[in-house]
């Protein structure tokens, strides 16, 4: 081994060598790169991290969303399933305290609900109206009261078993309803032709012709009879609605008789196939509310309330389609066969095809149904010495028909011309026809009716089964004193109807509170403006004033006769669900439309409600409504108003108000998105207003929600 050197430090020691080739600077930018780098790849890692974490926190945060959403549409439901309990205990409660308390009344009339008893006393009633010879008028009328008083007790029945989804016996009900309709016109013939028969006795003093006029709360019946045959009298005139009636040559000298029965009541348009709805019903919200046309007493105003309900009208149809399926009854109403499935929209109801019969679905009776008749006078008594000698042979009303038009006629004396048997009686039964030409007729309408415009007049045709506008002419009505004049050569029943959608679309509505369990629901229509004030089970009507509504007027009624009366007395602000035949409309969803209006109605008792002009334009799958809390009685002021837009999973306040130049879909800076309007409004409502919404009784909810279904205000504004 060599040994060591041993001497000075070695050359260069100290010193990193270079590599040859490159120089320090170029090792500084290698050692600068490799710095970036390293500083590169922790700030990635770093915001990786960041990432994960805000991920992380999105998440977290979506999962407390959706939770709070979760809960808040849990709480909602409970709330809503908690309000249909108790309704429903209500009414079995309701339901069963009327069973009992029709068990112990004693006034000498059947329990409708029960077949036996109903059967037994219509049979006892028409045995018995048949041999009778003595009942007066004024009796009559009592027991026709008396039957609408019975049907309009199966009608509640079968209301209050619609909404506790019973319906196993509304077909008997139905049937119930047609035999006591049979009997009062059964009554009402009798007692006419027993006056008629002996028709002196009742005979004007100054005429010497039959006159008699009188009434009950449902019916006014007069009764003319031809006993004086003078050629002279050119027309008579009844104080029943003021009717007069021109009397031609033909009759003047002829055994006859006329008779006018006014009814508040129809039980003919329930006959007509327009009457119902042919819309297939869509699935019932949980306070769904339908209005059907103003029928009979027996043909009740649909008016469902709270709780799973299908439209009336289509329950109506399916009730007349069991009805066809029973034994045939008599007249005066007839099943309706059920119409066949149909979609949802748009709305395809059959056209009719003939002008001149009027469309119940596009119009409604006004003032009830003015029955006319022309009648066989019976011959009269005579008194010979100590004796009275009467012809008997007739033993029943005889009603005279109306002419047959000039060219069937000749069609029918043509035939006969052409039998080879028979021809010369049956031209000669023709020519024996009674006939008169055009006859000059007037009469004033109901003093409770509103014509907003004027009256449609029609004649009902028994032999299609329908109301027809065709056969009047120079037909007036004057405004001032609500008198219809007119010419015609039809003697039969009568009606004035109106344009059942002359008060759509809406202009505007209002929702408010009006003190502790109290709201005032203001609806402001074409012709109209309504205010209905709204307390737990009871509305009343508080305008117009400016019309002849007394018989409505500031009465506390339950929500569904309210609306009938509102319907039948020209009213009518409730669309059916065929009503975008007849109007134009912003089509929405309808279960985001059902869902709203139950909120509504939940909130209702510490938030008013008001018409938002972005609504109409907002889309078929949106809503957009005003609201604003109010604890007072005060009207709420216009800055207080604010747009909340209703989606089927989202509800938000919006920032825009009604009085910007555009919509716009940003949210309220503070606030928060939520499932359904009753949470939204929740976020910002006060402790006081929390309080109220806790407070707020089922019954009160249910009475809201039915107003606000049945006038659809979001749809139809």
């Amino acid at each position: 081994m060599a040994p060591k050197k041993k001497g000075g430090k070695a050359k260069g020691k100290g010193k990193k060598a270079v590599p040859l080739g490159e120089t320090p600077e170029d090792l500084e930018e290698e050692q600068r790169l490799a710095a970036e780098a390293e500083a590169a790849q922790k700030a990635f890692e770093a915001e990786q991290e960041a990432k994960r974490k805000e991920k992380e926190a999105m998440e977290e945060m979506m999962k407390q969303e959706a939770e709070r959403f979760e809960f808040e549409t849990q709480s909602l439901q409970i709330t809503i399933n908690e309000n249909k309990a108790q309704l429903r205990e209500q009414r079995e409660q309701l339901r069963a305290q009327k069973a009992w308390d029709r068990f112990l009344l004693c006034n000498g009339t059947p329990d409708p609900s029960v077949q036996s008893e109903l059967n037994t006393f219509t049979s006892l009633c028409m045995d018995e109206t048949k041999n009778s010879t003595s009942q007066d008028v004024v009796g009559c009328l009592g027991d026709v009261e008396e039957a609408l008083d019975l049907i309009n007790e199966l009608e509640e029945v079968m209301t209050l078993d619609k909404q506790l989804d019973i319906t196993e016996n509304h077909a008997t009900f139905k049937q119930g309803i047609n035999s006591l309709q049979e009997l009062i016109e059964a009554k009402v013939d009798n007692v006419t032709f027993n006056v008629m028969r002996t028709a002196e006795k009742f005979a004007d003093p100054d005429s010497q012709n039959l006159l008699i006029e009188k009434q009950s709360p449902r019916v006014k019946m007069s009764l003319w009879g031809n006993l004086a045959k003078n050629p002279r009298q050119k027309s008579f005139q009844l104080e029943t609605d003021k009717f007069q009636m021109e009397i031609p040559k033909s009759l003047a000298n002829a055994d006859v008789a006329v008779r006018l029965i006014h009814t508040s009541f129809d039980f003919l348009s329930p006959k007509c196939k327009t009457f119902f709805s042919k819309k297939k019903p869509t699935p019932a919200p949980s306070r769904a509310v339908s209005v059907a046309k103003e029928g009979a007493p027996g043909e009740r105003l649909g008016t469902a309330q709270s709780g799973d309900r299908i439209p009336e009208e289509n329950e109506a149809a399916a009730e007349q389609a069991e009805v066809e399926k029973e034994p045939p009854v008599p007249e005066p109403v007839e099943a309706v066969p059920e119409e066949p499935p149909r979609p949802a929209t748009p709305s395809d109801v059959d056209e009719i095809e003939d002008e001149d019969v009027v469309d119940l679905r596009a119009m409604s009776t006004v003032g009830g149904v003015m029955y006319l008749d022309l009648l066989k006078l019976p011959p009269q008594a005579k008194k010979v010495g100590s004796w009275v000698i009467q012809d008997i042979t007739e033993d029943a009303l005889e009603r005279i028909p109306n002419p047959t038009p000039e060219e069937e006629k000749k069609e029918e004396e043509e035939e006969a011309k052409e039998g080879e048997e028979g021809g010369e009686a049956a031209i000669t039964q023709i020519t024996k026809e009674l006939t008169w030409p055009l006859l000059n007729m007037s009469f004033t309408v109901a003093d409770n009716a509103v014509f907003t415009e004027e009256p449609q007049l029609a004649r009902w045709e028994d032999s299609q089964q329908c109301w027809r506008t065709d056969g009047f002419e120079e037909v007036n009505f004057d405004e001032t004193t609500g008198e219809i004049s007119f010419k015609t050569q039809f003697i039969g029943p009568i009606c004035t109807f109106q344009d059942t959608y002359n008060n759509m679309p809406f202009q505007s509505w209002e929702i408010r509170p009006y003190g502790q369990g109290c709201v005032l629901f203001t609806l402001i229509a074409a012709t109209v403006e309504l205010e209905i004030s709204i307390k737990e089970n009871l509305c009343c009507m508080n305008s117009p004033e400016d019309m002849e509504l007394d018989g409505i007027r500031n009465k506390w009624l339950p929500a569904h006769i309210l609306i009938q009366k509102l319907v039948a007395a020209g009213i009518n602000v409730f669309p059916s669900e065929d009503a975008d035949k007849y109007v134009s409309i912003s089509t929405k969803d309808e279960e985001l439309e059902t869902c709203v209006y139950e909120q509504m109605a939940l909130s209702s008792s510490a938030f008013a409600f008001s018409w938002s002009r972005w609504n109409a334009d907002c889309g078929v799958n949106r809503q957009i409504v005003r609201a604003a809390e109010n604890l007072s009685e005060a009207p709420v002021e216009e800055d207080q108003w604010k747009n909340f837009s209703c989606e089927p999973r989202k509800s938000y306040a919006l920032k825009c108000t009604d009085d910007d130049d555009e919509m716009s879909d940003e949210k309220i800076e503070g606030t928060q998105f939520h499932p359904d309007l009753f949470n939204c409004l929740k976020e910002q409502a006060s402790q006081p207003a929390l309080e109220a919404l806790s407070n707020t009784s089922y019954s009160f909810v249910d009475t809201v929600s039915t107003w606000l279904f049945a006038t659809k205000v979001l749809t139809f504004s």
